[in-house]
Protein backbone atom coordinates (compact mmCIF):
# COMPACT_ATOMS: atom_id res chain seq x y z
CA UNK A 1 0.00 0.00 0.00
CA UNK A 2 3.00 2.27 0.56
CA UNK A 3 4.82 1.23 -2.15
CA UNK A 4 1.97 2.57 -4.24
CA UNK A 5 1.18 5.94 -2.52
CA UNK A 6 5.08 6.40 -3.03
CA UNK A 7 4.53 6.00 -6.77
CA UNK A 8 1.53 7.76 -7.34
CA UNK A 9 2.63 10.90 -4.97
CA UNK A 10 4.45 12.35 -7.62
CA UNK A 11 1.71 12.18 -10.51
CA UNK A 12 -1.07 13.57 -7.98
CA UNK A 13 1.35 16.89 -6.97
CA UNK A 14 1.65 17.34 -10.58
CA UNK A 15 -0.99 16.85 -11.47
CA UNK A 16 -2.53 19.41 -8.23
CA UNK A 17 -0.13 21.55 -9.84
CA UNK A 18 -1.26 21.92 -13.18
CA UNK A 19 -4.90 21.75 -12.51
CA UNK A 20 -4.81 24.96 -10.52
CA UNK A 21 -2.05 26.95 -12.29
CA UNK A 22 -3.41 26.36 -15.32
CA UNK A 23 -7.12 26.34 -14.26
CA UNK A 24 -6.37 29.86 -12.62
CA UNK A 25 -4.65 31.00 -16.00
CA UNK A 26 -7.63 29.75 -18.54
CA UNK A 27 -10.12 30.48 -16.27
CA UNK A 28 -9.68 34.50 -18.37
CA UNK A 29 -10.42 33.35 -21.44
CA UNK A 30 -12.93 30.03 -20.59
CA UNK A 31 -15.58 29.45 -18.07
CA UNK A 32 -14.04 27.64 -15.15
CA UNK A 33 -15.20 24.44 -15.50
CA UNK A 34 -13.71 24.13 -19.21
CA UNK A 35 -10.59 25.98 -17.64
CA UNK A 36 -10.08 23.27 -15.37
CA UNK A 37 -10.67 20.19 -17.61
CA UNK A 38 -8.39 21.51 -20.00
CA UNK A 39 -6.04 21.71 -16.88
CA UNK A 40 -6.84 17.91 -16.04
CA UNK A 41 -6.26 17.05 -19.44
CA UNK A 42 -2.89 18.19 -19.54
CA UNK A 43 -2.05 16.97 -16.17
CA UNK A 44 -2.97 13.91 -17.83
CA UNK A 45 -0.77 14.03 -20.91
CA UNK A 46 2.43 15.40 -19.03
CA UNK A 47 1.77 11.86 -16.87
CA UNK A 48 1.79 9.51 -20.04
CA UNK A 49 4.69 11.26 -21.59
CA UNK A 50 6.77 11.53 -17.87
CA UNK A 51 6.13 7.75 -17.39
CA UNK A 52 7.26 6.54 -20.45
CA UNK A 53 10.35 8.97 -20.25
CA UNK A 54 11.03 7.41 -16.75
CA UNK A 55 11.39 3.65 -18.16
CA UNK A 56 15.01 5.21 -19.80
CA UNK A 57 17.71 5.99 -17.51
CA UNK A 58 19.90 7.94 -19.62
CA UNK A 59 16.57 9.73 -21.55
CA UNK A 60 14.70 10.68 -18.53
CA UNK A 61 18.43 11.72 -16.72
CA UNK A 62 19.15 13.92 -19.68
CA UNK A 63 15.47 15.34 -19.59
CA UNK A 64 15.50 15.91 -16.21
CA UNK A 65 18.81 17.95 -16.24
CA UNK A 66 17.32 20.21 -19.03
CA UNK A 67 14.26 21.20 -17.28
CA UNK A 68 16.27 21.86 -14.28
CA UNK A 69 17.98 24.20 -16.26
CA UNK A 70 15.51 25.99 -18.20
CA UNK A 71 13.89 26.79 -14.81
CA UNK A 72 16.75 28.60 -13.51
CA UNK A 73 17.22 30.06 -16.87
CA UNK A 74 13.54 31.34 -16.80
CA UNK A 75 14.03 32.45 -12.72
CA UNK A 76 16.91 34.19 -13.96
CA UNK A 77 14.84 35.85 -16.27
CA UNK A 78 12.36 36.94 -13.41
CA UNK A 79 14.76 37.84 -10.94
CA UNK A 80 16.97 39.82 -12.01
CA UNK A 81 15.03 41.17 -15.64
CA UNK A 82 12.11 41.88 -13.57
CA UNK A 83 13.78 43.86 -10.69
CA UNK A 84 15.82 45.87 -12.92
CA UNK A 85 11.82 46.54 -14.80
CA UNK A 86 10.73 47.62 -11.72
CA UNK A 87 13.44 50.13 -10.77
CA UNK A 88 13.31 51.22 -14.05
CA UNK A 89 9.43 52.04 -13.90
CA UNK A 90 9.69 53.47 -10.87
CA UNK A 91 12.79 55.93 -11.34
CA UNK A 92 10.63 57.01 -14.90
CA UNK A 93 7.40 57.56 -12.45
CA UNK A 94 9.52 60.11 -10.48
CA UNK A 95 9.89 62.11 -13.88
CA UNK A 96 8.33 65.22 -14.05
CA UNK A 97 7.65 64.70 -17.27
CA UNK A 98 6.61 60.81 -17.91
CA UNK A 99 3.38 60.04 -19.75
CA UNK A 100 0.83 57.43 -19.93
CA UNK A 101 2.23 56.32 -22.77
CA UNK A 102 5.96 56.31 -21.82
CA UNK A 103 4.83 54.07 -19.33
CA UNK A 104 3.66 51.48 -21.71
CA UNK A 105 6.27 51.74 -23.88
CA UNK A 106 8.09 50.12 -21.26
CA UNK A 107 6.25 47.84 -20.07
CA UNK A 108 4.71 46.40 -22.95
CA UNK A 109 8.25 44.72 -24.19
CA UNK A 110 8.24 42.53 -20.57
CA UNK A 111 4.49 40.81 -21.35
CA UNK A 112 6.30 38.42 -24.52
CA UNK A 113 9.31 37.47 -22.27
CA UNK A 114 6.94 36.67 -19.34
CA UNK A 115 5.24 34.55 -21.33
CA UNK A 116 7.94 32.74 -23.44
CA UNK A 117 9.41 32.26 -19.61
CA UNK A 118 6.29 31.15 -17.80
CA UNK A 119 4.67 28.94 -20.04
CA UNK A 120 7.01 25.96 -20.46
CA UNK A 121 8.46 26.49 -16.80
CA UNK A 122 3.68 26.26 -16.09
CA UNK A 123 3.14 23.60 -18.11
CA UNK A 124 6.51 21.59 -18.69
CA UNK A 125 9.30 22.44 -15.98
CA UNK A 126 7.13 21.85 -13.05
CA UNK A 127 4.87 18.83 -13.57
CA UNK A 128 7.56 16.70 -15.28
CA UNK A 129 10.60 17.77 -12.89
CA UNK A 130 7.78 16.61 -10.05
CA UNK A 131 7.69 13.34 -11.64
CA UNK A 132 10.93 12.44 -13.14
CA UNK A 133 13.00 13.84 -10.47
CA UNK A 134 11.03 11.53 -7.54
CA UNK A 135 13.73 9.92 -6.14
CA UNK A 136 15.52 9.81 -2.63
CA UNK A 137 18.03 12.62 -2.70
CA UNK A 138 18.60 15.91 -2.22
CA UNK A 139 17.85 16.80 -5.59
CA UNK A 140 13.75 15.58 -4.79
CA UNK A 141 14.08 18.21 -2.16
CA UNK A 142 15.15 20.95 -3.93
CA UNK A 143 12.38 19.77 -6.74
CA UNK A 144 9.74 19.77 -4.32
CA UNK A 145 10.56 23.39 -2.73
CA UNK A 146 11.00 25.09 -5.67
CA UNK A 147 7.43 23.68 -7.15
CA UNK A 148 5.89 25.03 -3.79
CA UNK A 149 7.59 28.60 -4.29
CA UNK A 150 6.52 28.66 -7.64
CA UNK A 151 3.05 27.08 -6.93
CA UNK A 152 2.54 30.31 -4.28
CA UNK A 153 3.88 32.82 -6.88
CA UNK A 154 1.80 31.89 -10.17
CA UNK A 155 -1.00 31.99 -8.13
CA UNK A 156 -0.58 35.22 -6.53
CA UNK A 157 0.19 36.62 -9.69
CA UNK A 158 -3.28 35.14 -10.92
CA UNK A 159 -5.03 36.48 -8.07
CA UNK A 160 -3.31 39.49 -7.23
CA UNK A 161 -1.27 40.96 -9.98
CA UNK A 162 -3.05 39.72 -12.94
CA UNK A 163 -6.50 41.71 -12.06
CA UNK A 164 -4.91 45.28 -11.38
CA UNK A 165 -3.86 45.77 -14.84
CA UNK A 166 -4.85 49.20 -16.61
CA UNK A 167 -6.71 50.01 -19.55
CA UNK A 168 -3.65 49.66 -21.98
CA UNK A 169 -5.57 50.57 -24.85
CA UNK A 170 -6.47 54.27 -23.62
CA UNK A 171 -2.93 55.00 -21.56
CA UNK A 172 -0.79 54.17 -23.87
CA UNK A 173 -2.83 57.51 -26.18
CA UNK A 174 -1.76 60.22 -22.76
CA UNK A 175 1.07 62.10 -24.63
CA UNK A 176 0.55 64.77 -21.30
CA UNK A 177 2.50 64.31 -18.11
CA UNK A 178 0.98 62.24 -15.21
CA UNK A 179 -0.71 63.90 -12.74
CA UNK A 180 0.24 62.84 -9.36
CA UNK A 181 -2.77 60.95 -9.00
CA UNK A 182 -2.68 59.29 -12.24
CA UNK A 183 1.25 58.09 -10.85
CA UNK A 184 -0.12 56.18 -7.71
CA UNK A 185 -2.65 54.76 -10.18
CA UNK A 186 0.52 53.42 -12.70
CA UNK A 187 2.27 52.59 -9.85
CA UNK A 188 -0.38 50.15 -8.04
CA UNK A 189 -1.31 48.90 -11.19
CA UNK A 190 2.57 47.68 -12.54
CA UNK A 191 3.43 47.06 -8.68
CA UNK A 192 6.21 48.75 -8.31
CA UNK A 193 7.07 47.60 -5.46
CA UNK A 194 5.87 44.46 -6.43
CA UNK A 195 8.30 42.19 -3.92
CA UNK A 196 7.53 38.65 -6.54
CA UNK A 197 11.15 39.08 -7.68
CA UNK A 198 12.47 37.81 -4.42
CA UNK A 199 10.49 34.95 -4.77
CA UNK A 200 11.82 34.81 -8.40
CA UNK A 201 15.43 34.92 -6.77
CA UNK A 202 14.57 32.46 -4.39
CA UNK A 203 13.42 29.85 -6.59
CA UNK A 204 16.00 30.49 -8.92
CA UNK A 205 18.98 29.72 -6.29
CA UNK A 206 16.83 26.56 -6.10
CA UNK A 207 17.37 25.49 -9.21
CA UNK A 208 21.04 26.50 -9.44
CA UNK A 209 21.49 24.18 -6.60
CA UNK A 210 19.98 21.32 -7.96
CA UNK A 211 21.37 22.47 -11.60
CA UNK A 212 24.75 20.95 -9.62
CA UNK A 213 23.73 17.76 -8.89
CA UNK A 214 23.39 16.71 -12.50
CA UNK A 215 21.42 13.21 -12.82
CA UNK A 216 22.99 12.58 -16.13
CA UNK A 217 26.81 12.89 -14.78
CA UNK A 218 25.65 10.34 -11.92
CA UNK A 219 25.40 7.56 -14.44
CA UNK A 220 28.13 8.43 -15.95
CA UNK A 221 30.23 7.54 -12.25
Amino acid sequence: MQRTIDRALPYGLAAVFTVVVQGLSLAEFLPVPLALLAGATWAGMIGLIASRVRRKPTVSAWVEDGLVALGATAMALFAFGGAVGLMMMGAALDSSSVTGETMVSMFLPSIPIAIAANVPTELFVIPGLLILGWRTGFRRVLIVVAAGLYFVLRVWTYLVFAADRLDLADAERSTTPLTAAERVRFAAAFHVDDPRWILNLLIFAVFLAAAFLSRARDLKR
